[in-house]
């Protein structure tokens, strides 16, 4: 055992002390009463989060696909609907868009963790109150670490949060003061989760674990790339990256996007570094994807667990001229994510329209939890029933920005529907983007301003218009059918 991790063992350590004495209860935190923790019927949830991973990279973790691809339900039309790290995060422990949480970007006045409403109103804390043992590991949101005065969320029995190394993969600083030094930090995620799991497989109680990679994030050192461990030299050496057989790679004619979306042509031999420097890093998720999988068969909770694989948000590797997230194109939106679990028939692919909004009140439904927010999502069980009326057909997608405008952390507001992804500057409804799938798959030809597209145009206006400011139910309507292009 690592003497860097002592303190974590530690608490571990008392905590099983605890469980093992005493009748296993948690308390209700609205209430004074002690609620008895029954395993039987009770599924354990383990969400495994990685950071800006592409929906196309999950091909390069051949583990990943094995057991849980192969074993559960991918959902190949998954997206993240505001696609930056601290939006997105906070949509997935509090399961509301930006407009209800707070959240609209990573830093600023309306960016960071500072800008969460009652962080003690959590999904930990909901799961908690309905006899769940609960444990956070890795990165948070952003800036929590900076947060005076720092507190523990509600709601978690174990709350490893990083602390520093956020972005490094060789230390990291958690939040009970261990320090891990020239350790790959996926390694280190994986033995801390190892030991929460053996410690909640203690008592009665079902469990839910949240755990964070950092890969394939850049590193904020030279030469800004993911870093990846040796034994990984000299995967995928011949492998092109996918983008660079796409038409919109280095995009010739951008002169019918709004200004800020044109930008200079990116670096080929630049993006082909940070791709093989990605799935090499990925390479050792997929060990710790295949290393969760086995101590929860080892424990006998495997068949009894939803494991839930995805990312915060996607990644542009040179489509469109970009080379990063935070856009409102399908390569951003675009996130992987798997299901293993009760229900989720094995090798299944469903293509149901799921956001990462959905998944906090699929959770609440498996848990049998009860919110103490309105919830912006869909469980996936209610959108995958073709049996009942469709949820909606219209998914609010968005970005936020740090300028000091009227527009207070927004840059786009838009939506995205089964042909058509639509989305105009924040304040400015005369300048943004419509790309129509059907006839133009790689959004080369922005049809916004095309006057065969003007009712299509004016309609998802108006579905913007009532999803940016939807809360609870109101986020998932039926419009109806769109008029067709001239």
């Amino acid at each position: 055992m690592s003497g860097t991790r002592g303190a974590f063992v530690a608490v571990l350590l008392a905590t099983v002390a605890v469980l093992t004495s005493a009748p296993a209860v948690v308390r209700d935190p609205s209430s004074s009463a002690p609620t008895e923790m029954n395993r039987a019927g009770r599924p354990n949830v383990v969400v495994i989060l990685t950071d800006d991973m592409r929906a196309d990279e999950l091909r390069f973790l051949p583990k990943t696909r094995r057991l849980l691809v192969n074993q559960g339900v991918r959902f190949s039309n998954a997206i993240s609907p505001h696609p930056m790290c601290c939006p997105a995060r906070a949509e997935l422990v509090t399961g509301q868009y930006g407009q209800n949480n707070g959240v609209r970007h990573n830093t600023g006045r309306w960016g960071g963790a500072k800008r969460l409403r009652n962080p003690d109103n959590n999904i930990g804390r909901w799961l908690q109150a309905a006899g769940y043992r609960t444990s956070y590991h890795g990165k948070f949101l952003n800036g929590y670490e900076r947060l005076r005065p720092r507190q523990k969320p509600a709601g978690w029995t174990l709350w490893d949060a990083q602390m520093g190394g956020i972005y490094s993969y060789r230390w990291g600083r958690f939040f009970n003061g261990d320090r891990v030094r020239n350790e790959y930090v996926t390694d280190t995620m994986t033995e801390r989760t190892d030991d929460a799991f053996r410690m909640f497989a203690v008592g009665r109680a079902p469990f839910f674990t949240v755990i964070n990679h950092v890969a394939p994030h850049v590193a904020l050192t030279r030469p800004y790339l993911p870093r990846w461990q040796r034994k990984y030299d000299d995967a995928y050496r011949g492998v092109r990256p996918t983008s660079f057989g796409a038409p919109s790679f280095n995009e010739q004619r951008i002169g019918d996007l709004p200004r800020g979306l044109r930008m200079p042509k990116v670096s080929r031999a630049r993006v082909a570094a940070l791709f093989h420097a990605r799935v090499r890093s990925l390479r050792s998720v997929d060990d710790a994807v295949a290393a969760t999988v086995a101590r929860l068969d080892r424990l006998g909770e495997l068949a009894n667990t939803y494991i839930v694989f995805t990312s915060d948000n996607g990644y542009a590797l040179g489509e469109h001229r970009l080379s990063s997230k935070n856009f409102l194109f399908d390569e951003v939106l675009d996130v992987p994510l798997v299901v293993r679990g009760p229900g989720f028939a094995p090798g299944t692919v469903d293509q149901t329209p799921v956001s990462l909004v959905d998944l906090v009140a699929s959770i609440v439904d498996w848990a049998g939890a009860t919110p103490g927010r309105r919830l912006d999502g869909v469980s996936i069980d209610r959108l995958r029933d073709d049996d009942r009326r469709p949820a909606r057909d219209t998914i609010l997608v968005q970005t936020g920005d740090r300028r000091p405008d009227d527009t207070p952390g927004w840059d786009y507001r838009g939506v995205t529907t089964t042909r058509y992804l639509f989305g105009h500057r924040a304040g400015k409804p005369g300048t943004g983007i419509l790309f129509d799938r059907r006839r133009d798959p790689y959004a080369l030809h922005n049809r916004f301003w095309d006057r065969d597209y003007r009712a299509i145009r004016r309609a998802l206006t108006h579905r913007t218009r009532v999803l940016s400011r939807c809360a609870g139910s109101g986020c998932n309507r039926v419009f109806g059918r769109l008029p067709q292009p001239r």
